[in-house]
């Protein structure tokens, strides 16, 4: 088993390419990596920790170059390269307030207000589309596949609270 590969500052340099992907540089190995991109190995519990980078080979096979362990030891043009790239990829909207919640045909039909502004979204109601975001958070996985984060559920208004647990109650 191959060992897993720590990426610090001192070990590797980041920067953005013609194409608006990352450049992994490790000087030490002489080695140069394109087409980088960053995925979080805790997506829901810890995004900013541990994240990994990979690229892809000549194959289309993706090859991980390492794991960056904290990202805020990176420089800042570094550290915004590296956001930037895992934005891309983790994408959600963050709930501030609910309008309403309905249920139609095992459809959860949302009207809420976001981060991004108003938004109406579909879910099923299900327990996989609603999983727990740390102690006391929901993100709920629409259709399409978007994520709604409501960090913490007990922070809800107490009308937006009773709409929302009414039908989300685990």
């Amino acid at each position: 088993m191959d060992e897993i590969k720590k990426l610090t500052p001192e070990n590797i340099k980041i920067e953005k390419d013609n194409y608006d992907s990352l450049t992994v540089e490790i000087p030490d190995e002489n080695k140069k990596y394109y087409g980088v991109f960053a995925s979080s190995l805790f997506p829901i519990t810890n995004i900013y920790k541990f994240i990994s980078l990979f690229y892809q080979d000549i194959t289309e096979k993706i090859i991980e170059i390492g794991i960056i362990e904290q990202i805020d030891a990176f420089p800042e043009e570094e550290k915004k390269l590296i956001l930037d790239s895992l934005n891309k990829y983790y994408f959600s909207y963050e709930i501030f307030q609910i309008f309403s919640v309905k249920l139609e045909f095992g459809m959860l039909f949302f009207d809420v207000e976001t981060d991004k502004g108003h938004k109406k979204f579909v879910m099923r109601w299900e327990h996989s589309k609603a999983i727990d975001y740390g102690a006391k958070g929901k993100i709920l996985i629409d259709i399409f596949e978007d994520r709604y984060v409501i960090p913490n559920v007990e922070k809800l208004h107490p009308y937006d609270y009773k709409i929302f647990t009414r039908f989300i109650y685990w």
